[in-house]
């Protein structure tokens, strides 16, 4: 009976030690192509390119992230993270608010008092 119970903690132990967790943890960085879009003048791209350059990155969006573990054996997480294109797309949505295409100075000195 010693015996068995001595192999039993034996394997037991074993088979603690010997099993471990895997863990994957990866960041992806996920960017969309830039929208293309007009000014109608220089000043109007500058001002639209100043008042980005001066607001804080990543200021309207959230990353996500996905968790997926089995407890002693396996662990995964993937974050996503949005790139800078995203950002400067919803920019120009917000600027050009008559949607045309075109981002007059005037267009751009609203987005500029807003943001």
């Amino acid at each position: 009976m010693n015996r068995s119970i001595g192999t039993w903690i034996v394997l037991t132990a074993t088979g603690v030690l010997i099993s471990g967790c895997v863990v994957h943890k990866s960041v992806v960085y996920q960017d969309v192509e830039r929208a293309r879009i007009e000014f109608e003048s220089d000043a109007a791209a500058r001002l639209l390119y100043e008042t980005l350059s001066k607001t804080p990155k990543h200021q309207n969006h959230s990353e996500s992230t996905t968790t997926i573990a089995i407890p002693i054996v396996f662990e995964g997480e993937r974050k996503i993270i949005p790139g800078r294109n995203v950002e400067f797309n919803q920019a120009v949505a917000d600027c050009d608010s008559n949607k045309d295409g075109k981002i007059t100075e005037l267009e751009a000195r609203i987005f500029a008092n807003h943001h």
